[in-house]
């Protein structure tokens, strides 16, 4: 019994053992398991590379702002312009006659100069006449005032001063649509007047038998007078100043008729332009500075009128002196601020040259023979690009006036009929053809414009990507090293511009001429696809 409970006592120890044996012995640690590497999804997908495509648009077209139009002016005054400078801001290269009138404008033995804005004023030395299209009214101020029309200005209103009566000279103010007497008034001095300019003030010059400078106000106030030595031959206002000339030339201060300056020499009357005023006397050209210090006095043949205005005009960049005095032949010179001559336009034989019409690139230059009046409009004053003759007997020599891009023109049959030309430019710009190409997001666009008339002032290209329309203005494509003669666009030219594209552009192009005549392409869509 001993020995049996020995043996299960050992076995008993032996499974205890081996219990024990498996709780301690670690779980064996699996093998690794083999990895490969897959790429991960991004949480955004790039997007497919977009095109421009051309598509339908959708906005309409506008007419071009103001703005972006040559600012044309009225020809207010005999001269021209309150400077007496002859000078408008553009003139038509090759116009059209546009109408033709019958008139009378026989005015102190020669033609009447007209003034505009949109009616055309003429005058003989008893009667008023405006027109549009047509004789809108007219007016007798000798049958009315018992005196004759020395000169006229338009302002607020069309102002007509007179000779000398009883009671003096008469200034009057009419209303320019309906020819009615706004004012006037009786100024009771010997003289008549002489000349008249109008600024912000109406200021008037009286001849030798009483000779005064005289300035009102559009309504009618005398606001100042001053006596001076001798008829009042012309003025010229200018940076504040009105420029004076008589037997002496002045200057005095605009609004308040304070004496700055004078001369004791009788010129012609005076222009200024640039900070200079120009006068003439016995062909020779003078240069005053606005404190009357002399800069330069040159010989050019420079002639006058029977009223001393002077044959000069003024662009911006040059005066244009016909030559009328002396041995050498009849012309046109063109000379620089400083009186250097830069060239000059020969006329043909027995033609005597008129009161040029100046704008910065082109300049009308009326001549007459025995036989007939001309005008010819040159590039530069140098270059003829038209001209155009009127057959008389008798002959006066044409006067000229350019308002809004309009010519008009005043030629004479005889001394007892003249006729008035409209010449105008109305035919838009052509605009050949219209290229578009597309690359990335940009497009690239070139245009073929040209306008043979008037040549071209700008072209632009309207664009729209949400909003309103905007413009810019389209690149010459190529430049000469000459300008050509009549100006860019005279002939085809090529126009280039770009425009980048975020998602949907509409746009067109649109050329403007040097008369405002405005052309516009149709209206292209390129989108984003």
């Amino acid at each position: 019994m001993r020995w049996f409970f020995a043996l299960a006592m050992a076995l008993l120890l032996c499974c205890c053992v081996q219990e024990e044996t498996k709780i301690e012995t670690p779980t064996p640690t699996p093998p690794e398991t083999p990895t490969t590497t897959v790429p991960t999804t991004p949480l955004t997908t790039p997007s497919e590379k977009k095109e421009l495509k051309e598509v339908v648009p959708v906005k309409e077209r506008e007419e071009i702002p103001k703005e972006f139009l040559i600012k044309l002016k009225p020809w207010p005054l005999v001269r021209g312009t309150e400077r007496s400078d002859c000078y408008t801001p553009e003139i038509p290269r090759r116009p059209e006659i546009a109408g033709i009138a019958n008139v009378s404008a026989n005015f102190r033995g020669e033609i009447s100069t007209p003034v505009v804005d949109d009616i055309v004023f003429l005058f003989d030395s008893q009667r008023v006449y405006a027109y549009r299209d047509e004789l809108l009214w007219s007016f007798n101020v000798e049958e009315s005032f018992g005196k004759d029309i020395k000169a006229y200005a338009l302002g607020d209103y069309l102002y007509v001063g007179t000779t000398a009566g009883k009671k003096g000279f008469s200034l009057i103010a009419f209303e320019k649509e309906s020819g009615k007497i706004a004012w006037h008034k009786e100024v009771d001095i010997a003289g008549s007047v002489s000349a008249l300019t109008v600024s912000d003030l109406v200021c008037v010059g009286t001849d030798n038998l009483d000779p005064w400078v005289m300035c009102f106000t559009q309504d009618g106030e005398l606001r100042w007078k001053a006596k001076v030595a001798g008829t009042v031959n012309g003025f010229a206002v200018g940076n504040g100043k009105l420029f004076v000339s008589s037997n002496k030339l002045y200057a005095f201060e605009l609004k308040t008729g304070k004496l700055l300056w004078e001369i004791d020499k009788s010129y012609s009357a005076p222009l200024y332009k640039n900070g200079i005023v120009f006068v003439t006397l016995y062909g020779y050209v003078y240069a005053f500075s606005e404190d009357g210090k002399q800069l330069w006095k040159k010989y050019f043949g420079a002639g006058e009128d029977q009223y001393f205005n002077p044959l000069l005009s003024a662009s911006d960049y040059a005066l244009y002196i016909p030559r009328t005095l002396g041995e050498k032949n009849l012309a046109l010179q063109v000379v620089d601020f400083d009186g250097n001559l830069l060239g000059l336009f020969n006329l043909t034989k027995d033609e005597i040259p008129g009161f040029p019409v100046a704008s910065n690139s082109v300049v009308i230059l009326p001549a007459k023979t025995e036989s007939y009046g001309k005008i010819y409009i040159l590039w530069r004053g140098t270059e003829k690009l038209y001209e155009l003759k009127h057959a008389g007997s008798e002959v006066f020599m044409p006067k000229v006036a350019v308002s809004n891009g309009k010519i008009y023109v005043v030629f004479s049959d005889n001394r007892s009929s003249q006729k008035l030309y409209v010449l105008s430019d109305r035919n838009v710009p052509r605009i050949a053809s219209v290229e578009v190409s597309a690359e990335n997001d940009e497009l690239a666009i070139s245009a073929l414009v040209s306008d043979p008339e008037s040549a071209i002032y700008r072209v632009s290209l309207a664009y729209f990507d949400g909003g309103k329309w905007n413009y810019k203005d389209m690149d010459l494509g190529r430049r000469y090293v000459r300008e050509p003669v009549g100006g860019y666009g005279i002939s085809e030219e090529l126009y280039t511009a770009t425009l980048r594209v975020k998602e949907r552009v509409e746009f067109y192009v649109v050329a403007v001429d040097n008369s405002n005549n405005v052309a516009y392409s149709k209206v292209y869509a390129y989108a984003l696809t």
